[in-house]
């Protein structure tokens, strides 16, 4: 059987990470991509009853996979029930993705003025943004942090291996770090910066032949003096991303084992927190306000909660219609978080609205939807109420093999969101 072209953004995202870690069959990861690849084997076969049972179950698991609906679709035409096939299209347009007729022809024969219309609204501007500074030359612009008081505005740049200041006055390098080395995350705590760093191929001076440890280092904001440097000595090859300065404990994502570690009372041993297994690609960090439950985001399969007091955690399902998936960074407003969503075009950046105990999302909001103006958004941070984000990275500068595009490519753009209490 004819299978259809996938071609949601994040469908191709997930496909070209999928399998990079080890993932535990067993966990929700797991028994969703054993149902889709059983479904996948049994529609190949013309087994459409089997292939529909299998697909249903990992719907369950995962609501909001874009690759899902397109299956059941497909399944739905070929038991030509197209009814059932324009609803599941509707579950998966209403859910923000995109779709290219052109490319997935067999969907013609059900498409309809509903499905049309919610097409075009998916790629409709919603929301507006303020520019609060550009970064000019080629830098790719990752982690962020901000010190609005004295109006200071500090930006990891992975091309050049350094953190740099931005303030009215000007810009200044405030760290360079060793030739490869690069910080995908960023905070800041008390005058001193936390940055996550990482061996990078992207970053100038990269050489493959003389790996170099992640670290997380802390250095003044005011001069780059490195203070300490916390590392893993048991898993050298661990891939330190994301980062999260709590109230007591730091935390930081290990993209090369699919982990989030946690650097108790910022000492200096890391914990595992989340072991590899059950995740990805983690990416974004929140912590609730009496820091006894952290939110993580994985790429792939969406948001989930750990009860920093007894370690337990539960993986939390979209409201109707949301996407949790493609997340890459969180920022908690009152009880709410503020998520950036790369993993779908156009771009997003979303209010997740959450229940008292952040047990549920109980509705997703879009605070930004723009192709003029997001462009690869990555982290951000929420300042009273406003959230400053890097809206345009610089990351669309690299073509699919990781090369530049051009070496003069527009600055990287830092936007700001007013937020509502």
């Amino acid at each position: 059987m004819k299978r259809l072209i996938l071609v949601s953004t994040l469908i191709m995202v997930l496909a070209a990470t999928a399998q990079a870690q080890t993932v535990d069959p067993a966990s929700d990861l797991g028994r969703f991509r054993t149902l889709r690849g059983d479904g996948m084997t049994a529609l190949d076969k013309g087994d459409t009853a089997t292939a529909l049972d299998d697909f249903d179950k990992a719907q369950a698991i995962l609501p909001d996979s874009p690759s899902i609906p397109l299956l059941r679709a497909q399944v739905f035409l070929a038991q030509k029930r197209k009814s059932e096939a324009r609803a599941a299209l509707l579950d998966y347009l209403k859910r923000g993705n995109q779709l290219d007729l052109a490319k997935n022809t067999d969907f013609n024969a059900v498409w309809n003025t509903d499905l049309e219309n919610q097409l075009q609204l998916n790629q409709t501007t919603v929301g507006d943004m303020e520019g609060l500074t550009a970064l000019k030359g080629f830098n790719i612009v990752e982690g962020l942090a901000y010190l609005p008081d004295q109006q200071q505005l500090y930006l990891t740049s992975i091309h050049d291996g350094k953190v740099i200041a931005m303030s009215p006055e000007g810009a200044r390098d405030v760290i360079n770090f060793r030739p490869g080395v690069a910080a995908y995350g960023l905070g800041l705590r008390d005058g001193t910066l936390y940055a996550a760093t990482v061996h990078s191929r992207l970053t100038q001076g990269y050489d493959a032949a003389k790996p170099i440890n992640s670290k997380i280092v802390a250095f003044s904001a005011a001069d780059g003096k490195v203070l300490r440097a916390v590392s893993d000595p048991a898993k050298k090859d661990r891939e330190f991303g994301h980062l999260l300065l709590g109230r007591d404990d730091l935390y930081v994502t290990d993209t090369a084992h699919g982990e989030v570690l946690r650097l108790t009372g910022y000492g200096d041993t890391l914990e595992t927190l989340i072991p590899e297994g059950y995740m990805d690609s983690p990416q974004g960090l929140a912590e609730n306000a009496d820091a006894t439950a952290l939110m993580v985001t994985d790429f792939t399969s969406g948001l989930y909660r750990v009860d920093l007091t007894t370690g337990a955690m539960a993986r939390l399902l979209p409201p109707a219609d949301g996407n949790l998936l493609g997340i890459t960074s969180l920022s908690r407003y009152g009880n709410d978080l503020i998520a950036v969503q790369n993993g779908l075009k156009p771009n997003r950046i979303l209010r997740l609205h959450m229940s008292a105990d952040w047990n549920q999302v109980d509705s997703v909001e879009i605070l930004l939807r723009s192709p003029k103006l997001l462009s690869q958004p990555t982290q951000g941070t929420v300042s009273g109420d406003e959230f400053v984000f890097v809206a345009d990275s610089q990351w669309s500068n690299l073509d699919d093999q990781g090369n530049a595009k051009s070496d003069a490519p527009a600055p990287a753009v830092i936007g700001v969101i007013k937020l509502k209490p």
